[in-house]
């Protein structure tokens, strides 16, 4: 009988170290996602590739938005693409096809994958995706119009009870803050107006706005149809009054002044946008290394779902065995955050009974007989 428990005892630890030795020090998830394609010509294969890639690029998605505030969404998700196509299948750790249907034309595919999420949390932070709307520099917009009227002119900023942003101004106002750029609203007051050469920096100064945007837009109308737009722009960080990013632009043609405005927006946006993100502050979470120990482990398969879950949770970046001792394991580990609140998470999952507590950078899990 002794003989038979110590063999038991020393085949749990050789799978233990084997886990811990197979383990890699990448953020591994699971999650199960739905991919859908039309089925076109007479074979199914090329449809199943596409409805494997569309699961794909929901899991990144739903494994992203996760990481990213709500006001980075849309500018999220359509650079997302590129991220996904560039990494292939390499962050694929495991994938399994649990159901496979087929409605008409359409093919619905599930998969259950894992998921290595260490790149993609990399790049979000690199691309800024992780950066509360808050935390962005303040953009103010002073961009002068003139026409298409001779006399036709508008700068709120020079009057002491502005109206708002012109339309030009509005649709630039629009398509950053869809961006998830951080745009203030036109001052409905100023107590000072302006002047000088330095007069806009100066009050985008004192409105609190750390990126200003200026320049002139204008419209001249030859007849009924033709207009010729030419835009110049600038923008420039008022603290230091550098300009970041300029640029002219000329367009003729018979759009309207509003279409005119959007295709002037689209010839600039994305290259001030880099200029802008440059500027952005980069959230980066601080690390710190901490000791866990569980206690009165009877079997593998409750220890392993315990790491399993600690090893999913977004504030735990690596698990590293560090003591063996009896039916005890301690481990280092490597979280963003709250330690008790990592305990809390795990008594959340429901795994089993345990006794859980934190002293100082020490937590304790020690498991309950059933």
């Amino acid at each position: 009988m002794r003989l038979s428990r110590l063999c038991t005892c020393g085949v749990f630890w050789l799978v233990l170290i084997h886990f811990f030795s197979l383990s890699p020090a990448r953020a591994e998830v699971s999650l199960i996602v739905s991919g859908i394609s039309a089925i076109t010509g007479s074979t199914i294969s090329q449809a199943e590739k596409s409805a494997y890639d569309d699961a794909l690029f929901k899991a990144y998605l739903e494994l992203a938005l996760k990481q990213a505030p709500a006001s980075s969404a849309v500018d999220l998700a359509q650079k997302l693409k590129g991220f996904v196509a560039s990494r292939g299948a390499q962050d694929i750790i495991q994938y399994q096809i649990v159901s496979r249907s087929q409605q008409d034309s359409i093919l619905y595919l599930s998969l259950d994958l894992k998921i290595n999420d260490t790149p993609l949390k990399e790049w979000l932070q690199s691309e800024a995706f992780t950066t509360p709307l808050g935390l962005r520099p303040l953009i103010l917009l002073a961009v002068s119009t003139r026409g298409p009227g001779l006399s036709e002119r508008y700068e709120w900023w020079s009057v002491t009870a502005p109206k708002g942003y012109s339309p030009f101004e509005n649709q630039l106002a629009q398509r950053l803050r869809t961006a998830g750029e951080n745009v203030a609203d036109a001052p409905t007051r100023l107590t000072v107006l302006p002047a000088g050469p330095d007069r806009v920096p100066a009050m985008a100064a004192n409105l609190g706005a750390g990126l200003v945007i200026t320049g002139t837009i204008t419209h001249k109308a030859f007849d009924a149809e033709n207009l010729e737009t030419r835009l110049d722009i600038s923008l420039i960080e008022v603290k230091t009054r550098q300009k970041l990013y300029t640029s002219s632009i000329s367009l003729k043609g018979t759009a309207d002044v509003r279409t005119m405005n959007e295709l002037m927006i689209t010839a600039f946006l994305d290259k001030m946008r880099n200029e802008i993100a440059k500027k952005v502050v980069l959230v980066s979470p601080i690390l710190s290394e901490k000791s866990l120990c569980i206690t009165e482990i009877r079997d593998y398969d409750t220890y392993q779902s315990m790491i399993n879950s600690l090893r999913s949770m977004d504030s735990v970046t690596k698990i590293s065995l560090s003591r063996i001792q009896g039916h005890s394991i301690c481990h280092s580990i490597l979280i963003k955050g709250n330690l008790q609140d990592i305990l809390d998470n795990l008594k959340q999952k429901q795994i089993t009974q345990a006794d859980m507590m934190v002293e100082g950078d020490k937590a304790s899990v020690r498991l309950l007989k059933p």
